[in-house]
Order: structure tokens, then C-alpha cells, then sequence
């Protein structure tokens, strides 16, 4: 369960809120090519729908990697591997990411992220007897996506905590722009930090079988 609740809250309560950055970084960067303001609000958008896609086709490939590695090598060196890149390519697309052409970026964030749920769908009905696999497969990632849910709300949190500590610096005569600038980087930050949850899965792989090569269990 914990190693799903760590892939879970990494997508879910990290990876797509990717559109929050997307959107005032190529706004910003869309102002300072001096485009009309009637356009800006249109552009953004069309950036943030790419941005989407971008993620969803490295996600495709990430899966499809991953299923072909864990088959070659085995469940739990591939995990592992996954969960370290996951958290890697988090971070470095919340701190990095700078403007439209950074949004490659997005592609291997979504890769490694959703790479993670291949791994589900092939490890978890291998830990479980017959009696007990559907229910078992069930209960780690469901009660996993139940828990993650808390993942979106700590986000906010942080996020506003980091980000009122960053406005409070400014002093009382700060500009809007750069009260807006202060809540990006918090964003950032925030992202950043709650990507360490990555680590909760190389955590749970030391107590979990390899499996590779053998037979499902029957009893």
C-alpha cells in the first residue's frame, strides 16, 4: 500500500498540477514578447493543453519501458530505479521549467511518474494467493489513491506557507508582479519538497519479494 500511496500522491498531488506552473510561466513569458493582451489568455491556455499532451505521450513510452525493463531485470531494481527518476524529473521540471521550450520537460516527468503504474498492474497481483489477489490488489492501490488524497491539500499548504514567508520579505510596497513572481517560486519550492515522497516507495521495496521468474502463488 505504501508503495502505491508514494506513486499515487507523486501523480496525482504533484505531477498534474504541472498546468499551475505551465500557465504563469508562458504568461510571463508571452508579456515580455510584448504579444496583445487579448491574446495572452488564449496562448496560455493552447500552452497548457500542450503541455497535457506532452505528459501524456512520455507517460505511454514510460509504461511501456518500464514493462519491458521489469520483465528483463525484475520488479524490484526497476522500481527502484523508477521511484529515484520519478523524483529527479519532478524536481527538475518544477525548478527548471522556464518558458515554452522547457516543455520537453514535461515528457519525462509524465514518463517516469506513470512508469510507476505499469509496475502496479504487473507486481501486485504477484504478491497475493489466489484467494486474496483481486482483494489485495485492490486494497494496496485503492486505500493508496484514498490516502493520496491528502496529497493535493498538504500541497496547498505548503505552498501558501512558503509563499505568505515570501510575500512578508517583500515589505508592504511590493508590486503585483512581484507578489506574483513570489507565489510562482513557492510553487516550485512547494513541488519540490513534496517530491521527496518518492523515497516512501524505495522505502517499502526492502520489504517486498522479487518476483521475477516466479510462480504466482496458488495458496
Amino acid at each position: 500500500m505504501i508503495l502505491c500511496v508514494s506513486g499515487v500522491i507523486g501523480l496525482w498531488g504533484i505531477g498534474f498540477f504541472s498546468p499551475e506552473l505551465v500557465g504563469p510561466v508562458v504568461e510571463r513569458s508571452l508579456r515580455e514578447q510584448n504579444v496583445p493582451l487579448e491574446q495572452i489568455a488564449g496562448a496560455k491556455q493552447d500552452w497548457i493543453g500542450r503541455n497535457s499532451i506532452v505528459q501524456n505521450i512520455g507517460a505511454f513510452f514510460g509504461m511501456l519501458i518500464f514493462t519491458w525493463l521489469a520483465r528483463k531485470f525484475g520488479r524490484k531494481p526497476v522500481f527502484a530505479g523508477a521511484f529515484i527518476l520519478a523524483g529527479l524529473a519532478t524536481i527538475g521540471f518544477f525548478q527548471l521549467f522556464n518558458g515554452k521550450g522547457d516543455i520537453w520537460m514535461s515528457a519525462i516527468m509524465g514518463g517516469c511518474q506513470l512508469a510507476l503504474f505499469a509496475g502496479f498492474a504487473i507486481y501486485l497481483p504477484e504478491l497475493f494467493p489466489l484467494r486474496l489477489r483481486s482483494t489485495g490488489t485492490s486494497f494496496c492501490y485503492n486505500v493508496g489513491r484514498f490516502l493520496a488524497a491528502a496529497g493535493p491539500g498538504l500541497l496547498g499548504i505548503l505552498q501558501k506557507n512558503i509563499s505568505d514567508t515570501a510575500i512578508a520579505k517583500l515589505g508592504a510596497g511590493a508590486s503585483d508582479v512581484a507578489k506574483a513572481a513570489a507565489k510562482v517560486e513557492a510553487f516550485r519550492t512547494a513541488c519540490s519538497w513534496l517530491s521527496l515522497v518518492f523515497l516512501l516507495g524505495l522505502v517499502a521495496l526492502i520489504f517486498l519479494p522479487e518476483t521475477r521468474d516466479r510462480p504466482m502463488p496458488e495458496d
